[in-house]
């Protein structure tokens, strides 16, 4: 049986990276559980995204963090960061091909037929996550497949493509701004101490959708 990296490597003629139109914010908001700053979930606000996504335009996201504190360690939160992610990004794929479209930007662009099963699950949103987080530095339209897709030794297993660039994503994830947000402070503040570092006093209110579930403790997402 031939292995999923020698499928992909046979797509590699066919495959491009999309060009890239306007950018759209994705909101994340942080929420904090109790008062222990590693216990916390994810509410992603894919609403722009995917409207636009629905166009088949491919758009240029744009990560914008907001969390009630920022003492929490950065390693830990990249890799949950990522996951959750991930997880959410491929619900909101399958929901759209349920809906019959065809052109979703992001949300159906693949390697192929069913290359984004199994091992590869997270490609597509691990990409989302490179060009979201590299704005100003590199005009991803103009770049051919990422280099990890390129690779093509023998002792090189797909695996271990995929888990180095997770690595970049971590990277990257772990040095990423975090803003807090008034309501979040407040909502972490319940739990005990939280410092004002970074407090952004002029916020606009935090959105419907995430102060009904400050509670839930299971990171979603909105579209």
């Amino acid at each position: 049986m031939r292995s999923i990296k020698d499928r992909i490597l046979d797509q590699m003629p066919q495959v491009k990276m999309p060009t890239l139109g306007q950018s759209v914010d994705i909101p994340v908001y942080v929420i904090h559980n109790s008062g222990d700053p590693e216990d916390y979930f994810f509410i992603f606000d894919f609403e722009q995204f995917v409207e636009r996504s629905r166009s088949g335009i491919f758009v240029r996201p744009r990560l914008k963090v907001w969390a009630g504190r920022s003492d929490f360690g950065r390693s830990a939160f990249a890799r949950q960061f990522r996951e959750s992610f991930a997880a959410e990004f491929d619900a909101a794929r399958q929901a759209l091909a349920a809906g019959g479209g065809k052109k979703n930007g992001w949300f159906s662009w693949s390697l192929g037929k069913d290359l984004l099963g199994g091992a590869v699950s997270g490609f597509v949103a691990n990409i989302v996550l490179l060009v979201a987080m590299s704005a100003g530095k590199l005009v991803w339209s103009a770049l051919p497949l990422p280099g990890f897709l390129r690779e093509k030794s023998d002792g090189e297993k797909l695996e271990s493509s995929i888990t180095e660039t997770q690595g970049k994503v971590d990277q990257a994830l772990a040095g990423m701004q975090v803003t807090l947000h008034r309501a979040l402070y407040d909502h972490a503040r319940k739990f005990g101490p939280v410092s004002q570092r970074d407090l952004d006093y002029d916020a606009w209110p935090l959105p419907a959708f995430v102060t009904e579930h400050l509670t839930d403790r299971t990171s979603t997402s909105w579209w």
